[in-house]
């Protein structure tokens, strides 16, 4: 029994440390690509913050967070990083992968973890959605005139609506990072 119980302890030990690679986020938005590199400092800085996730689920005792600035220093390889999840095969890491996707509708962030055999480990969205605002066009007018009893006159026009678009806030992209890393099932 005490062998038993040695064997289930050891084989529950997670390994020593994990690498993951943040690949630069993919953004379905012309208007948003001059804000790549600040989004992807965004999902890093996210990413770095929420690994306690992986220690916490016994997925690794230590966790390394790279992105393309410091992943070629890290690892010694020749692989095309724009090829992300290849080279996480061929390097044995995970890697973070970050879509965002933006119409007159709807904004969405999209994170996803794959570990180093180009599994899903987990994932999760923030999106945000437009919203139409709409201000009363109602005026009124009281009239007085000595002698009389004042006179209102209420005047009804359309509402003035405009459509608020929707916008994808540093905050939703550090929301969806933190519950991608919650999600993470236990090793």
């Amino acid at each position: 029994m005490f062998w038993l119980m040695t064997a289930l302890m050891v084989a529950a030990e997670p390994p020593e440390s994990e690498k993951i690679y943040v690949a630069p986020p993919t953004i379905h938005d012309e208007r948003l690509g001059e804000y790549q590199p600040y989004i992807n400092s965004l999902i890093v800085s996210a990413t770095s913050v929420n690994t306690h996730w992986m220690k916490r689920q016994k997925r690794a005792k230590e966790v390394f967070v790279y992105d393309k600035h410091t992943i070629e220093y890290a690892l010694d390889t020749t692989c095309n990083y724009r090829l992300p999840l290849q080279c996480a095969e061929e390097n044995y890491h995970w890697v973070l992968i970050t879509d965002i996707f933006t119409t007159e509708q709807f904004a969405t962030v999209v994170v996803k973890l794959y570990d180093s055999n180009i599994q899903l480990v987990a994932s999760s969205s923030k999106s945000s959605y437009s919203v139409e605002q709409c201000k009363d066009q109602t005026t009124t007018t009281t009239i007085n005139q000595m002698g009389r009893p004042p006179t209102e006159i209420t005047e009804k026009k359309p509402d003035k609506c405009i459509i608020l678009k929707p916008s994808i806030l540093d905050k939703d992209i550090k929301q969806a990072v933190s519950i991608l890393f919650a999600s993470i099932p236990p090793s």
